[in-house]
């Protein structure tokens, strides 16, 4: 990286031990080892981010560029997103997977917005540009975008319709649909509607 003309500068302490690995303090952030991940470097706000209390594990690459201003660092418990326009936002391991899955950055859902965080009976939840991520461990995770999403929200969430079982679907040749644990969401030709069980 340079020794002490790189990002971290001078060493500022020795190297320690912790939990599963080993870690260095730098001037300007640390550098971890694992034998998962092997040694890579934290500086800057993806330093500071995971020194208060993210719980997304060591670091399994280096901070890598992503165009645009924007950087990722990948963990063994998901990946921290930073771009200028939106900030820096932590994905965990099952969000991170189903967006992947839809395109990652560039694709329906664009970058994360927020962190994920809890949600209800175990699940997690998080905002990105195009849509909402919801996971829950009976029905995996599950993309709300759109009009969709909207009404959702609207009915009253969890509380109205339950967790989302399905991602949106073809009904047929005019209609998009989601499922719910309590029922259905609809919309065609610019209406939206829900129907209970």
């Amino acid at each position: 990286m340079g020794g002490r003309t790189s990002p971290l500068g001078d060493a500022t302490s020795p190297e320690w031990t912790v939990d599963g690995g080993a870690v260095q303090s730098f001037q300007y952030g640390r550098i971890f080892w694992s034998p998962v991940g092997g040694a890579h470097p934290l500086w800057g706000a993806i330093n500071s981010k995971w020194y208060n209390g993210h719980d997304s594990g060591y670091p399994i690459r280096d901070e890598e560029s992503l165009g645009s201003g924007a950087i990722a660092q990948h963990f063994t418990n998901g990946t921290m997103y930073y771009t200028p326009q939106i900030g820096l936002h932590y994905i965990g391991a099952g969000i991170r997977e189903a967006w992947w899955n839809k395109g990652g950055q560039t694709g329906v859902a664009g970058y994360p917005v927020s962190d994920e965080s809890y949600w209800y009976a175990g699940g997690a939840v998080q905002a990105f540009q195009g849509g909402t991520f919801y996971f829950t461990p009976q029905y995996g995770t599950r993309l709300l975008q759109g009009a969709i999403r909207w009404e959702y929200e609207r009915s009253g969430g969890y509380f109205y319709l339950g967790r989302p079982v399905t991602d949106e679907y073809s009904a047929n040749g005019w209609t998009r649909a989601q499922r719910f644990e309590d029922g259905v969401i609809y919309w065609s030709n610019g209406r939206i509607w829900s129907e209970r069980y």
